[in-house]
């Protein structure tokens, strides 16, 4: 089976080649979807599944207190939807941009058809659903197993992956991002987060600079992600 999917395939970010859909998308126009808009929400009905072509969508489950739990991050050539379709139940989470972000809609009856007869389709969306399978479990051992300070490093550790470049000290994510952001993706408070970011910088194993994180020793941040 051809790899079709790019970066750590734990990592809640998601993203693929987007000439896969090339077949599917021909002679349809995308939607822009302004920052903090919803593609879907939770509880609505799956009339359509998302493929995205620019930007990025946080895919979120809500609770019925208000809190929220970020299960992946969809990028270019992710698709979002297709589960509710695919189970015929109403969604269970919700999509949200969190940049401005251009994606393709279409029918789940019409994806559903063309992957009875287009294998390689197919494959992919196998490929999909199993990455985001990998995600969720790894997820779930992380709440089981991992402390808060090892679930922030491989928070940091997998940003870095997808969004980082060398530099003379390190490894410079060029994306920004909270520490409530990196609290709603483990299931961590924010004061809790706030505090391991604190001591993380204080051992100088990450800085800040101009509002980007800096990650200065990859090698031990990856000690401690792996608790060893």
């Amino acid at each position: 089976m051809n790899d079709l999917l790019s970066g750590v395939k734990t990592s809640p970010w998601i993203s693929c080649d987007f000439s896969i859909w090339k077949s599917l998308v021909e002679g349809k126009t995308s939607k822009v979807y302004r920052k903090k808009s919803f593609l879907f929400r939770q509880g609505d009905s799956p009339e359509y599944v998302f493929i995205i072509h620019s930007g990025r969508v946080r895919v979120t489950s809500y609770q019925p207190d208000g809190s929220e739990k970020q299960l992946y991050i969809a990028e270019k050539g992710a698709i979002c939807g297709e589960t509710a379709y695919l189970l015929n139940h109403s969604h269970t989470t919700s999509a949200f941009a969190i940049v401005e972000t251009a994606a393709y809609y279409l029918s789940g009856t019409e994806l559903e058809n063309r992957m009875r007869t287009d294998w390689p389709l197919a494959q992919l969306m196998i490929q999909l659903i199993c990455q985001k399978k990998n995600i969720l479990q790894e997820q779930v051992l992380e709440l089981a197993f991992s402390d808060s300070l090892q679930r922030v490093v491989r928070t940091l550790l997998n940003i870095s992956d997808q969004y980082g470049n060398h530099h003379d000290n390190g490894v410079y994510i060029r994306i920004k991002f909270t520490h409530e952001d990196i609290a709603t993706m483990i299931n961590v408070s924010r004061v809790t987060t706030s505090l391991v970011f604190n001591k993380l910088r204080e051992s100088k194993l990450i800085t800040k600079k101009n509002g980007h994180y800096i990650l200065l020793d990859i090698p031990a941040l990856k000690r401690i992600a792996r608790n060893i």
